[in-house]
């Protein structure tokens, strides 16, 4: 029986001091573990498209042991104090993490919900297709422009984004041509031709040869993008609760110079 017992303890304490060995926060104890080295791996094929050579896993890894040699003489260095970078990439991770942490894939029925409630986000915007022709301000009076209607012969004048644009929204519109000219076509809930519109540029005459109005899709047709919308929605709820609640931890006090109040 007490054979039993010695091989029990002994076999104990092998367990113990393998598991401190592992674990003990000795400064100058560097352990590079499976879970590392496949993920090192898996960093290299994504990268690479394919896995390394025996004499390239052993540069990765030789590499990894590197940079932790480095990363730990700085810490005790503190030069991780003050950094900026630094402050924003350990935010940003921390971040990340309570966000995974709080936020659950939602059913069908949340997922409804959510789209009921923020239908208007999802709203696929008015399109048109039209093709123009360009008179310049500098060079060009509306008569002469309105002339145009009566004489086809009168030369146009170039223009460096083309002629032809096809299933433009009105931003898109607004970014080419100027607020004015996006206002014209945005009104318009019929096909027209010879359009006389001022833009940023001078005056265009404008044929317009599709309207697509804007609608509302159907929930089945966007659940992927729906999902990914909840989601990030809720993460950023999330993070802000976690970050509110943490400040009410701490003793803040501003600047007199800067005080609000």
């Amino acid at each position: 029986m007490s054979k039993k017992i010695l091989i029990f303890l002994t076999i104990a304490l092998f367990l113990y001091l393998f598991d401190w060995f592992l674990n003990n926060d000795n400064e100058n104890m560097i352990y590079v573990s499976d879970n590392d080295i496949d993920f090192l791996v898996a960093t290299w094929n994504d990268q690479m498209q394919r896995p390394p050579s025996e004499e390239e896993l052993k540069t990765i890894i030789e590499n990894f042991i590197q940079n932790e040699v480095l990363y730990r003489e700085a810490l005790k260095l503190n030069l991780d104090r003050g950094d900026i970078i630094v402050k924003r990439r350990l935010v940003q991770k921390l971040g990340f993490l309570k966000q995974e942490e709080g936020v659950k894939i939602p059913n069908d029925n949340e997922l409804k919900k959510f789209f009921d409630e923020n239908k208007g986000e999802f709203r696929i915007p008015k399109r048109l297709s039209f093709n123009h022709i360009f008179f310049s301000k500098e060079s060009r009076s509306l008569k002469e422009v309105r002339q145009y209607l009566e004489d086809k012969n009168i030369k146009s004048d170039p223009f460096l984004l083309g002629r032809n644009f096809s299933d433009k929204t009105t931003r898109q519109i607004q970014r080419d041509f100027g607020d004015k000219f996006a206002a014209s076509l945005d009104e318009l809930t019929t096909l027209k031709n010879d359009l006389v519109i001022e833009s940023i540029y001078g005056w265009h005459i404008v044929n317009v040869s599709n309207i697509e109005d804007s609608y509302i899709p159907e929930f089945n047709s966007i659940k992927d993008k729906l999902l990914d919308t909840y989601l990030l929605v809720k993460k950023d709820e999330v993070l802000k609760k976690y970050t509110e609640d943490l400040i009410k931890s701490y003793d803040v006090s501003l600047s007199k110079k800067y005080s609000f109040e």
